[in-house]
């Protein structure tokens, strides 16, 4: 069960005020949406073409938990003591919408996992089935009961109890969905440019949907073809915006098609009210399902690029990167030494590169082991995390040779740095088992102007610096001369 109806039933458990007003709120809700709804019902006035309120008992039981059942109790055998049911017919057809809203939603938590949006197109397939299975529980257990009460014979009560389960289903459908998807709250904010959009489609769909089922708009023009325009519409709704939207845009075509279908007109209304019904209910579960279908995968298709990009984000960074200490590797530095002297030389910048080696290092792996002398290599490329810039990045050049480019940098600010890393290696000197470093630091224009020769340079400065003592830092100064020193 999901985490929101989980803390829901429990709160409920634990405060009986607030769960005995939760019921009482959802009994009035009920209530008042039947009666409503009843105002369209077929004589005797007890099934119409659409029962929201079978909706908002399937949200609420996925919302709220299934201790909730009792609201829906209540409300729903009050509704049927006001159409002139008998208190035990009332009572039981209560029971009927009631076992319908728990049933649905435990098939609803078993196969799609809801509350919230539908993650793919074959949740909502399985949400149709799911309301239209449920729907069958209601509609059944009402059948005894309205026969004995309204004397109905066989047909009249098997045309009922299609009305009811019809009702049912498609009140499940429209309703169920525009509740759970409003209720989930984390939504970004709406732009003016959507606003816009989102006004215009509603416009655009209301006229074209007047023009399609208006009184007197039949004979002007063809109107059962013009209902595949209100598909493009419902496209739209599902490419531009989310599930919410979407099934708000259902619910506004479900209640207008059928306000104007038992009105008599539009193009369903035709022959007997039972007949123009199942033409509605057909027309009714295609737009729905099309739109809620439709905004599923694309917004699974959304979360699959996302997740695609992501990991072939994951990937380069692996083929970047050292695994060991996380800093960029020797194939990077490659590359990305190209774009910044090309960039370097554009802007006239000067660029520095530190070739750093750690001195005496092999003695701790022939001493300690090599785990050992892996968690210093870690350490050592924590520490240079720590001494570099936004703009600096720092590499394990290979083994225990790191290197750091330092964008748009002068020559005494490269040997400040330098002297600083030295500086700090010497200070975790415990920490790194009495390891120190030698850095050679070369620099773009001076004395190089490609990436190999400033690699080159900046190792033959550290070669210096290695031969001079270790544990100290060497600019380089040419080919044929000795790198300037500059102690650590």
């Amino acid at each position: 069960m999901d985490f929101a109806a989980r803390s829901a039933r429990a709160l409920a458990f634990d405060r009986p005020v607030p769960y005995l007003a939760r019921v009482g709120l959802l009994a009035a809700v009920y209530f008042s949406a039947a009666k409503l709804s009843l105002l369209a019902a077929i004589p005797p006035g007890y099934a119409t073409a659409v029962w929201p309120p079978s909706g908002i008992a399937l949200a609420s039981v996925l919302l709220l938990g299934s201790r909730i059942w009792p609201g829906i109790w209540l409300g729903a055998s009050l509704v049927n003591v006001t159409v002139q049911s008998s208190l035990v017919a009332a009572t039981l057809m209560g029971a009927g919408n009631t076992l319908e809203a728990l049933a649905g939603a435990a098939l609803v938590r078993a196969l799609i996992g809801l509350p919230g949006a539908f993650r793919r197109g074959e949740d909502v397939v399985k949400f149709v089935v799911i309301a239209a299975a449920s729907a069958t529980i209601a509609a059944t257990v009402a059948a005894a009961p309205l026969a004995f009460v309204h004397s109905l014979q066989l047909p009249e009560l098997l045309w009922n109890w299609w009305t009811w389960w019809q009702g049912d289903t498609v009140g499940i459908m429209v309703v169920a969905p525009l509740i759970l998807a409003w209720a989930v709250r984390t939504h970004p904010a709406w732009t003016p440019r959507k606003i816009a959009e989102g006004s215009l489609l509603v416009g655009l769909l209301s006229g074209v949907m007047y023009a399609i089922f208006g009184a007197g708009m039949a004979s002007y023009i063809p109107s059962l073809p013009l209902t595949f325009a209100i598909l493009p519409f419902i496209i739209w709704a599902a490419f531009r915006f989310r599930q919410r939207e979407v099934a708000t845009v259902n619910a506004l075509v479900c209640a207008m098609a059928v306000w104007f279908t038992l009105e008599g007109s539009g193009p369903f209304a035709q022959g007997s009210l039972n007949e123009s019904l199942l033409l509605l209910l057909a027309f009714l579960c295609t737009v729905v399902t099309t739109g809620l279908v439709l905004n599923a995968v694309i917004a699974d298709r959304g979360r699959a690029v996302v997740a695609t990009q992501r990991l072939l984000q994951e990937l380069r960074e692996q083929t970047i990167r050292d695994s060991l200490t996380s800093l960029y590797n020797r194939r990077f530095l490659q590359d990305y030494l190209e774009r910044e002297l090309i960039r370097a030389r554009r802007e006239r910048a000067p660029l520095a590169l530190i070739m750093m080696d750690l001195d005496r290092f092999k003695r701790i792996n022939d001493s300690a082991g090599h785990q050992a002398g892996d968690q210093v290599l870690v350490q050592v490329g924590a520490l240079l995390k720590r001494h570099v810039r936004g703009s600096d990045i720092a590499c394990r050049y290979g083994g225990e040779e790191f290197a750091v480019v330092l964008p748009k940098t002068t020559l005494e600010s490269a040997r400040r740095r330098s002297a600083e890393i030295c500086s700090a290696i010497r200070r975790e000197a415990e920490l790194l088992c009495g390891v120190t470093a030698s850095l050679g630091v070369a620099l773009c224009p001076a004395h190089a102007t490609d990436a190999e020769e400033l690699i080159r340079a900046a190792d033959h400065a550290l070669y210096e610096a290695k031969k001079a003592g270790r544990n100290q830092v060497r600019i380089f100064a040419g080919p044929t001369g000795s790198a300037r020193e500059k102690a650590g």
